[in-house]
């Protein structure tokens, strides 16, 4: 029987507590004491100060053609007059709301109403930045849980004899999916009832869909029949009542089973797995596109359900590998061998190789047809997240095909563990690319709050799978396929 050591308590204890002072921290750095009004009110005051033209709608377009004229003249005096204008009440905008803006935003800037904009919308940014960087963290660990019980459901339903050590691991690693959902489940509620500047979701702003409105988006309001607030938090609970109730199921029908034996238990997990596998064919795509895709709401692919599924099932593989190895140098698993470890590195190498290649097919579909309303969402990501959108393509593909690809390779623990770290960064900037540009746009970073909110849940994570390992014997005893399972090789 598995012991949770004093060490990993107190681990994920300073773990956790890390994550709780990280969001607090962004959400006091970002929660905002200015309405847009006020906001619009100091910066014309600022630029009245500084002795900058206030330009009205009215005479926007006048002025725009003055700078059109002036653009003419040459390149360089056009940034040289950008600069002139507008740094100055940039850089005091900055020390007003501890902003930071980029030397691209100051020189884009075309009159005071453009900067106006941009400032509420980098306000909107810092408030948002908490709440985006959760979202990051918990798509990453529902990867790793949802997808360890599609692993184990697989399993059942392929017959499969050589992993049936290692179900007991897949079911704990699941067992996150009830702390997870209340995560994800806290986003939406306070996304749509507009609550402490959640705003991740840009169809739930207020009067997006209302023909009425000055903020109406016609191309949302075209989808309201799907993206509303209401069927959006009922998909949700429907989504994890499902996953909760397969879980449950074959984490009960297996621990009967050590107890009574036969048969039944078995082929009960079977029908269990297969309903699960159909339900999760469909609820998994539609939770990519829900809580991930809808973000940037203009854009749709028909491939990003499938691209989600890749990125979290290779995270889940290795988080698997990770405790596996864990509990066997623990001197847990004792049947584990050489050969299991073989067969996960290759899940592993495999869906990595598969993962990139819906990568390639999503982004040169995209760039080759060339269309405006598609090559946005590509645009966003070169421009402003060149550097983790490049580094997670480096780390989830070229890392695993050169360094993963040899039988020799995937045999050695050390060199899996450290080329699964890597990876497991590489999907956590796969989902952080995902996300972050539709919500904070380019204001963002990679520091204490994102680290922080990751390590939070981390914690948790290991606090919850840790607890769940002590509970029960990690060898299934009435197993069918055990027999194979313990004297598996290849």
């Amino acid at each position: 029987m598995y012991t949770v050591t004093k060490n990993t308590k107190l681990t994920s204890l300073v773990l956790m507590l890390i994550g709780v002072v990280a969001l607090g921290y962004g959400f006091i750095q970002g929660a905002g004491h200015h309405t847009d009004d006020e906001v619009t009110h100091q910066v014309e005051a600022f630029a009245h100060d500084l002795q900058l033209h206030i330009v009205d709608h009215n005479d926007t377009h006048h002025v725009h053609d003055k700078e059109v004229i002036s653009t003419h003249k040459s390149s360089h005096t056009h940034h040289v007059v950008g600069e002139a204008h507008f740094a100055p009440l940039f850089h005091k905008i900055e020390e007003e709301f501890h902003l930071h803006f980029t030397n691209e935003e100051m020189m884009e800037a075309h009159d005071v109403e453009h900067v106006i904009h941009s400032t509420i919308h980098a306000l909107h940014a810092k408030a948002q930045r908490p709440w985006s960087s959760l979202l990051v963290a918990a798509i990453f660990f529902l990867g790793a849980s949802l997808l360890s019980v599609f692993f184990l459901a697989l399993q059942y339903v392929a017959e499969v004899g050589w992993s049936a050590i290692l179900k007991r691991v897949l079911m704990a690693i699941g067992s996150f999916l009830p702390y997870v959902a209340v995560v994800i489940l806290l986003i939406i509620l306070t996304g749509g009832l507009h609550m402490f500047g959640n705003h991740t979701y840009h169809w739930m702003a207020d009067g997006i869909m209302d023909p009425a409105s000055s903020n109406y988006d016609a191309i949302i309001a075209g989808k309201e029949a799907y993206l509303n607030f209401g069927f959006f938090f009922i998909r949700a609970l429907i989504y994890f009542a499902g996953w909760f109730w397969a879980l449950k199921k074959l984490t009960s029908l297996s621990l009967q089973e050590d107890i009574h034996g036969g048969l039944g238990y078995y082929n009960t997990s079977k029908k269990i797995s297969a309903i699960f596998i159909v339900f999760f064919a469909v609820s998994s795509s539609m939770m990519a596109w829900d809580w991930i895709m809808s973000i940037d709401t203009h854009w749709f692919s028909t491939l990003f359900g499938w691209y989600v599924f890749a990125s979290m099932f290779v995270t889940a593989l290795v988080v698997i590998f990770m405790v596996v190895t864990h509990l066997k140098q623990r001197g847990q698993l004792e049947y584990y061998n050489e050969s299991h470890h073989h067969d996960l590195a290759k899940f592993i190498f495999a869906f990595s190789i598969f993962w990139t290649y819906l990568w390639f097919a999503q982004f040169m579909l995209i760039w080759y047809s060339n269309i405006p309303e598609e090559v946005t969402y590509y645009i966003a990501r070169f421009d402003n997240y060149k550097v983790p959108f490049m580094t997670a393509l480096f780390f989830n593909f070229a890392v695993p095909i050169i360094m993963l690809m040899s039988r020799d390779a995937k045999r050695i623990t050390s060199r899996v563990l450290i080329i699964g770290s890597i990876i497991l960064v590489g999907h956590y900037l796969d989902f952080f690319v995902m996300i972050m540009p539709g919500t904070v746009g380019n204001h963002w970073s990679i520091g204490f709050v994102e680290i922080g909110a990751f390590l939070g849940l981390l914690g948790l994570f290991i606090r919850v799978v840790s607890n769940k390992l002590s509970t029960m014997e990690l060898t299934p005893k009435n197993h069918p396929m055990l027999k194979e399972s313990k004297h598996f090789h290849i």
